[in-house]
């Protein structure tokens, strides 16, 4: 008895193929997460140190893990921008740019 394979057009696609594709968004999801817990450890750790060469416990604690969560969002909208490809779009000068060149131009 002999087995005939599908069509290739109506092969499923490759368990490899559709894992790698899916571990690399997990890849991407784990930097994120990963750089936003270190920047707010980072700032926080700094924020520590200061509170005890001045002694203002806990406020320079607190103060640096908002300085550290705001800047691991920051860096999870950059991550995301990037995985998006919105670093392709043009930039704000070219579009005030552009609006003065319709505004001059009339069009």
């Amino acid at each position: 008895m002999a087995t005939t394979s599908p069509p290739a057009d109506t092969r499923p696609t490759s368990v490899s193929s559709v894992v790698g594709s899916s571990m690399k968004g997990l890849d991407q999801a784990s930097i994120m997460g990963m750089e936003l817990m270190a920047a707010v450890v980072v700032w926080a750790g700094i924020g520590w140190l200061v509170d005890g060469w001045l002694g203002t416990t806990p406020w320079a604690l607190v103060i640096g893990a908002l300085i550290g969560n705001a800047a691991g969002l920051y860096l999870v909208f950059l991550r995301g921008n990037q995985m998006e490809g919105y670093r392709d779009l043009p930039k704000a000068k070219d579009l005030v740019q552009a609006a003065r060149d319709r505004q001059i131009h009339g069009r």
